[in-house]
Order: structure tokens, then sequence, then C-alpha cells
């Protein structure tokens, strides 16, 4: 059976996100200066993180710059993490998860 190193799980994991988002990946996983995130889509620009651990901390600097670069391209900021058993969560500021519940509650009461 074939291990699959960190770099590959990574990489199998930004085509997962960018699959389940309905993005598009980065060249070089935001490699280049002018193309941040791993992923991005009309309204969200996506960085995937991937961990053995039951844990995964959220730095100030992992944070601030992934918002300074969404906000660079008008885009909302959503951290995608995987944790050691599987389970998957994303996370955003409070203030855009309050935008992004305001305008799904408004679009619900107009339909």
């Amino acid at each position: 059976m074939r291990v699959i190193n960190r770099l590959e799980k990574a990489k199998l994991k930004e085509k997962k996100d960018g699959k389940d988002f309905k993005a598009t990946l980065q060249p070089r996983s935001g490699g280049f200066y002018n193309m941040p995130g791993d992923a991005k889509s009309e309204y969200f620009l996506f960085d995937s993180k991937d961990t053995k651990h039951k844990s995964y901390s959220i730095t100030e600097g992992v944070w601030e710059k992934l918002y300074s670069e969404a906000l660079h391209q008008r885009r909302l900021p959503v951290l995608s993490i995987q944790l050691g058993n599987g389970t998957e969560v994303v996370v955003l500021s409070k203030a855009d998860f309050i935008y992004i519940k305001d305008c799904f509650e408004k679009y619900l009461l107009i339909s």
C-alpha cells in the first residue's frame, strides 16, 4: 500500500475543496504574489489546511494574511481545515458570517 506524503495530502485537500466549493484552484497554491490563496470563487478566497492532529491553531498571522489577500481581491476569506480524524470545518470572520446570514435570511423572506 502506498503511503501519501504530507505534500500530496495537502494537494488532495486543495483539489477536494476546489470541487466542494465550486472554486478555481490557484496555480502553485497561491505561490504567485498576484494569485493568493489555494482556490477562489466569485465571492470567496479559500485557504486549505490539513493536520494529522486533533486540533489546529489559527494564528493572527495566518488569518491576517488570508484576510488581507481576500480584501485585495474583493472576496471574503474562508479558511478550510481538515482535522486528523477527517472532520472538516470552515472558518470565517464573525462580521462576514453575519453578512452572509443576513443575506440568506433576506433571500428566504423574498422567495
